[in-house]
């Protein structure tokens, strides 16, 4: 066996030989210490994701569509998110040496490269993938208990306003209503994108609207010099439709459209979208939402699509003709189920757009050692994986998919991590050469950054590639 330390996250690229029909090959490609390893086994019949702890080896997926070597072999790792292909059949997982069982996947880790008799590798490199950096601390944490953050506080738009940066989030209180309950619009102030401070009470509340939840996904500035913000309203569990508000200043106080909703979507669930002011010649402003989609076009199960809508004045809204215009890249991996628009930058002739990515597995049943983890819950049922994705178009309709996604991915090295699961809810700004990306972790908003030119460039992630054999 040829073994290699790496550290980070990184892009494997391999070709086997060999012959007979009992030619087989190990990768091992997480873990390596005392509580875990993961390997790809890869034989004809196809290739299986391994967990070995001491002698136990677990099966956690079994992907069909083998044949003979010579087997070209991809593994890719963003955070706790593998993604494999194998001769063109691809797989996927998150979390695989045991995030339900309170294990989880190491920053180092340690390759491992094994073929059986008559069957080796023919080259393996490595290629270190570096976009985003990590950062150890939210850059906004819930507030202190009682507070109207005490429970969730999620990035939904932001605004530069004469010089200085306006957060609007989605803030939880206690509750049981998928994670919180009464549910208002934060805002935090910033004037280097970097530290924030949030403002003691919420610009809007579930009492200047109908509605007990308001979810803030948009911020504009009218040419009459205005600040709308642009929210969803659910009366739980139902949804209400997408609502305005506006004001003379940032911090508000805001007052709702008399009118709201100015849009009501064809389905009940939507919740999250971008909305931006473009100022083209047909329309003012574009908004992007999610819309659960039960039948979508190609035969695929039904999920979250983006669609697109064009308004002159934010009240009247008309949707693109051949909505919906974002769906995910394949049917059988990491985003397969739903992708939900949550950020769109345009650079250059070019946007760009942070979405959310959701596909689902179970975990093996692990009955009797679950009792002493703290995620039980996770055994013995399905589980979805949110991570965000990036793709770009210069149309808003024909899209290409950045190949190493998810793009900003949650580490997933420790339960210490605030983000240590998963990642959701992106909004990027552009000031200068950088890209600010925020997201939430934990109902936390979290920060990484990224020099615009690697963002635009796809080619690479600017690390260096390692040669093994």
């Amino acid at each position: 066996m040829i073994n290699r330390q790496v550290t980070g996250n990184y892009e494997l690229d391999a070709r086997i030989t060999g012959a007979g029909p009992s030619a087989a090959a190990c990768i091992r490609f997480a873990g390596g210490g005392e509580q875990a390893s993961v390997a790809l086994d890869i034989d004809s019949h196809g290739f299986r994701l391994v967990r070995r702890i001491g002698g136990e080896r677990t099966v956690l997926k079994d992907c069909p569509g083998g044949g003979p070597p010579p087997w070209e072999v991809r593994v890719l790792k963003k955070g706790n998110f593998f993604r494999f292909r194998v001769n063109g059949n691809t797989g996927w997982i998150r979390g695989p040496s045991g995030e339900w069982d309170g294990v989880y996947d190491p920053w180092e880790n340690t390759l491992g490269l094994e073929g059986t008799e008559g069957c080796g590798f023919e080259s393996c490199t490595v290629t270190m993938l570096s976009w985003l950096d990590q950062r150890t601390e939210p850059v906004i944490a819930r507030g202190p208990k009682g507070s109207h953050y005490e429970k969730q506080i999620i990035p939904g738009a932001i605004l530069e306003f004469e010089g200085r940066f306006y957060m609007y989030c989605m803030a939880g209180m206690e509750g049981d209503q998928e994670g919180s309950s009464r549910r208002t619009i934060a805002v935090a102030e910033s004037d280097d994108l970097l530290s924030w401070e949030v403002h003691p009470a919420p610009v809007l509340s579930y009492a200047d609207a109908p509605g007990d939840n308001l979810y803030v996904n948009g911020a504009v500035v009218t040419p009459e010099g205005r600040i709308v913000i642009m929210y969803a309203v659910q009366q739980y569990p139902s949804w209400l439709g997408f609502m305005i508000a506006s004001a003379d200043n940032p911090m508000g106080p805001f007052m709702p459209y008399s009118a709201n909703p100015v849009y009501r979507h064809f389905n009940d669930a939507a919740h999250e979208f971008d909305l931006q002011r473009v100022d083209h010649p047909d329309y003012r402003y574009i908004m992007c939402y999610a819309g659960y989609t039960p039948r979508p076009s190609g035969g695929w199960a039904g999920g979250d699509r983006g669609y697109l809508l064009y308004s002159d004045n934010l009240v009247d809204w008309r949707e693109a003709e051949d909505n919906p215009v974002f769906s995910p890249e394949t049917a059988n991996d990491w985003d397969a189920v739903h992708v939900r628009p949550r950020s769109l930058n345009r650079i250059g002739d070019t946007w760009y757009l942070w979405y959310e990515g959701c596909n689902a597995w179970t975990p093996p049943d692990l009955t009797g050692r679950a009792q002493s983890c703290e995620r039980e819950q996770w055994c013995e049922r399905e589980q979805w994986c949110d991570s965000v994705g990036l793709a770009r178009s210069r149309d808003l309709k024909n899209w290409s998919y950045y190949p190493r996604n998810p793009a900003l991915p949650a580490l997933g090295i420790g339960a210490e991590r605030f983000d240590n699961t998963w990642t959701g809810w992106p909004r990027m700004v552009v000031k200068g050469d950088v890209g600010y990306v925020f997201y939430t972790g934990n109902a936390q908003v979290g920060l990484r950054t990224i020099p615009v030119r690697l963002l635009t460039d796809w080619e690479s992630e600017g690390g260096d590639t390692i040669r093994i054999i």
